[in-house]
């Protein structure tokens, strides 16, 4: 068996996140393909303990460290970004550095958050391989973001540190053996830097429902899944409440999001109480899919794959998506969908379309034999076995990068 080191300095669990639920899944991959015995390493999320789904991997033993805490401006004058500088705890990096003492054939670094120790790491490596897993390119989307923000203050804030996540992106690519990343886009723009890079889509892990029909008595409500901590998604938020809530107002459509959202956040949006549901974290989705005629990725801003489409599809929710929000489906996937370009076009395919019950059901059908036969399990342990376990492995550069 592979011996293999994954860090993963905020832990996927519980799985509420999209990087939580990228991470558990392919890390659940790896273990059961039973060729790697993975010792799996990061900081609790706050407020969560541990998770049965990390308890219950095969082959695979997890070192849960405290949650990290905020720095406040600390941060600001360290090379590192935010989320990187906070996570590389002194609890982390001692646990690290003893690790690193072992021989290893496997070092992950999952998600460009976790390489805040990447020096101690790439000194200390041996022979070891490092794999990097994306979940978005950060040099690409982090900038853009920065961007959307008005406030001046904030906006440099934000670029900065969209400066300090593009460098830090920059040395952990030249320094990857391995970097598998989500979408197309995504490999074209690591391809740049590095030959060794594989698309291995999201493995979802989640309920899967046989069958639905949507029938008239169903709600004329629609789902928002998604968590709602980072800034960009607070931005994304506002731009979709703005944009569409007018519109359910007037045709009489209900907005229920899932997921945490600040308080804040909430309050900005009392005006309008009848249409807007937040329900915050729920442990059983099922009575509200079942309550919805259809799911919702309206995201303009973060980039990568949205994991809620993967919700949508496996529990038969039709999708009302912005193309650009479904990065990472295909054309075929795509077709079974309800695109549009822009939040306006995107508000009146919804009012053209909630009540045809017809095309509602065939195109979660649709969707559901599509997407259902390419983010399965067995197609993520397929796709690591070759890739990361396999005879394409390349041999480890450890030799040139501890200059990096």
């Amino acid at each position: 068996m592979k011996k293999v080191l994954w860090i993963c300095s905020r832990l996927p669990a519980p799985l509420l996140s999209g990087d939580a639920l990228y991470s558990a899944g392919l890390l659940k991959a790896l273990a059961m393909t039973n060729d790697a015995a993975i010792t799996l390493i990061g900081t609790r999320r706050p407020n969560h303990g541990q998770d049965a789904h990390l308890a219950a991997l095969p082959n695979t033993t997890s070192i849960m460290l405290p949650s990290a805490q905020a720095s406040g401006l600390r941060s600001l004058a360290s090379s590192l970004p935010r989320d990187a500088y906070n996570l590389a705890t002194p609890e982390l990096a001692l646990q690290i550095e003893k690790l690193l003492q072992q021989e290893w054939d496997w070092i992950v670094i999952d998600h460009a958050y976790s390489a805040g120790l990447l020096s101690t790491i790439l000194k200390n490596r041996g022979r070891a391989s490092v794999w990097y897993i994306a979940h978005n390119a950060e040099g690409a989307i982090r900038p853009a973001i920065a961007r959307s923000f008005s406030n001046p203050l904030r906006r440099t804030i934000m670029q900065l540190d969209a400066e300090k996540y593009r460098r830090l992106e920059h040395r952990l690519v030249r320094a990857a053996d391995a970097i598998t990343c989500i979408t197309g886009d995504d490999a074209s723009y690591f391809r740049q830097s590095s030959p060794r890079v594989c698309i291995v889509p999201p493995i979802y892990l989640g309920k899967i429902v046989a069958e639905r029909r949507i029938e008239r008595k169903c709600p004329r409500s629609l789902l928002l899944l998604g968590s709602f901590e980072w800034v960009a998604k607070q931005k994304n938020l506002e731009l979709i409440v703005e944009t569409l809530l007018p519109r359910f107002q007037q045709k009489g459509i209900t907005l229920d999001v899932v997921g945490f959202v600040p308080q804040a956040v909430r309050d900005r949006y009392g005006r309008y109480t009848e249409h807007l549901r937040f329900h915050g974290q729920v442990d059983n989705l099922a009575t509200i899919m079942a309550g919805s005629r259809g799911g919702l990725v309206p995201d303009l801003l973060g980039g990568g794959f949205k994991l809620k489409v993967l919700d949508y599809a496996f529990q038969r929710l039709p999708i009302f998506a912005l193309r650009q929000a479904v990065a990472g489906t295909s054309p075929n996937e795509q077709s079974a969908m309800f695109l549009a370009d822009d939040l306006d076009s995107l508000v009146e395919r919804i009012v053209n379309n909630i009540d045809d019950l017809v095309a509602l059901n065939g195109h979660q059908q649709s969707a559901f034999e599509l997407i259902s036969a390419r983010f399965g399990l067995d197609a993520g342990i397929s796709a690591l076995k070759e890739f990361i376990l396999g005879s394409r492995r390349v041999e480890s550069r450890a030799h040139t990068m501890h200059q990096v």
